[in-house]
C-alpha cells in the first residue's frame, strides 16, 4: 500500500513509469508522500513539474473530532523525459487546482479511495488528447477507465484485488455499452431526419 511507501519502492515505480509513459504522470497522495515522489521521479529522470490539488467539497468530517479533516488531496504531476519541445497540456495557463464534490449524487462508492468521475474526466481532458491511451496501474473501481471511455481515450489498467478488478471491469463495460447505445440512438435520429 502507499501508506508504507518507501523511497526505494517509489524509485522502482518511477523507473517503470519512465520506461512506459510518453507524456504526463499523475500520482494522488497526501502531504506525506509529496517529497518521496518528487525525489523518485527525479531519480528516474522524470521531470517533476509541480504538485496540484483537488479541493474536496462535501468531505466527511474527522470522526474522532480531535483534529481537522483533510480537505484536499495532492496530485503530484510529472512529465516523461522529453527528446525536445515543450510540454503540452490542455488546461492553458490555469492553475493545477480542481475543486468539486467528493461524491456524485447516487453514484455508489465501491472502493475506499474512489475518485469522483467529474475529477477523472477533468484530468483526462487536461492531460490527454482524444485517441491517446491512459495507463492506470492502480485501477481500483475503474473510474479512470470510465472517464477514458466517455472521452474517447484508450485505457489500460490493472487492479490486484479480484473484488475491485471485477467492479472496474463491470463499470468500464457499462460505460462502453452506454456510449454504444447513445451512438446508435444518435445515428437512428439522423437517419430519421434524412
Amino acid at each position: 500500500t502507499f501508506d508504507a511507501l518507501s523511497d526505494e519502492m517509489a524509485i522502482a515505480l518511477a523507473n517503470e513509469m519512465a520506461r512506459t509513459v510518453r507524456r504526463w504522470i499523475l500520482i494522488f497522495g497526501d502531504e506525506w508522500v509529496i517529497l518521496t515522489w518528487q525525489r523518485a521521479l527525479q531519480a528516474a529522470a522524470i521531470e517533476y513539474v509541480r504538485t496540484g490539488v483537488w479541493v474536496k467539497r462535501g468531505v466527511m468530517p474527522q470522526m474522532t473530532g480531535d483534529r481537522p479533516a483533510p480537505g484536499v488531496e495532492w496530485v503530484i504531476i510529472g512529465h516523461a523525459p522529453r527528446v525536445s519541445g515543450r510540454m503540452k497540456w490542455n488546461g492553458g495557463g490555469r492553475p493545477a487546482v480542481w475543486t468539486g464534490l467528493t461524491k456524485e449524487g447516487v453514484v455508489k462508492r465501491e472502493h475506499p479511495t474512489q475518485k469522483p468521475l467529474w475529477l477523472m474526466e477533468a484530468l483526462v481532458r487536461d492531460f490527454t488528447d482524444p485517441g491517446e491511451v491512459v495507463l492506470d496501474p492502480f485501477a481500483g473501481s475503474g473510474t479512470t477507465g470510465v472517464a477514458c471511455k466517455r472521452l474517447g481515450r484508450g485505457f489500460i489498467g490493472w487492479e490486484r484485488d479480484p473484488k475491485y478488478h471485477a467492479i472496474a471491469e463491470r463499470r468500464i463495460r457499462d460505460a462502453k455499452e452506454q456510449l454504444e447505445i447513445g451512438m446508435a440512438f444518435t445515428k437512428a435520429k439522423q437517419e430519421t431526419l434524412l
